[in-house]
């Protein structure tokens, strides 16, 4: 028995001093050699990718490449949505937030579009709603966009004088769910 209690003891110092001689010995973890980083790097960190994730290009698929929450708003007078990009801009792409009224104007009732601020990359977006002016009960549709260069050049150059269209441009593409927001 006297054996068997050396025995454990001296394990125990010899295990001790190995701890301390390692802590004492000047050996450094930052010297060991380290994998060397990959090459190929992943798409844009914010969004919906995950850490070695490539997000698919925008309009690349059928679907949605945009969420925009919530699915309907109403309001006395502000409000916000969020726009989750999911997908990557390709080059001379670009997305935008649209404002659609529908029935606007007398004897023959038609709709507005209005081109808001752009999305440029995977993320969230927030957008602020303002109906303060608007009278109680108006509605207007809010959605995303894609357009190529040339659309969206039309986008923002062939606006009526109080910033309306009349159309979209040939080309736009809506690639999100539209929301209804109401004034209460």
């Amino acid at each position: 028995m006297r054996a068997a209690i050396l025995t454990v003891a001296g394990s125990i110092i010899v295990g001790c001093l190995g701890l301390w001689s390692g802590v004492f010995s000047g050996k450094d973890d930052r010297d060991d050699p380290k994998p060397a980083p990959s090459a190929s790097q992943a798409g844009p960190s914010s969004g919906g990718a995950g850490p070695g994730q490539v997000l698919p290009a925008c309009g690349g698929k059928p679907g949605l490449d945009v969420t925009v929450e919530p699915k309907q708003l109403t309001v006395a007078s502000d409000g916000s949505l969020t726009a989750e990009v999911n997908c990557a801009l390709g080059a001379g792409l670009h997305l935008s937030w649209i404002v659609q009224i529908d029935g606007v104007g007398k004897p023959v009732p038609h709709t507005n579009y209005y081109h808001k601020d752009d999305l440029g990359r995977p993320g969230p977006y927030t957008f602020d709603v303002h109906l303060s002016q608007a009278e109680p009960g108006s509605a207007r549709t809010i959605y995303v966009v894609l357009t190529d260069d040339f659309s969206y050049r039309q986008l923002s150059d062939n606006r009526n004088p109080d910033g309306s269209l009349l159309k979209l441009p040939n080309g736009a593409r809506k690639v999100s769910n539209s929301v209804l927001v109401k004034r209460y």
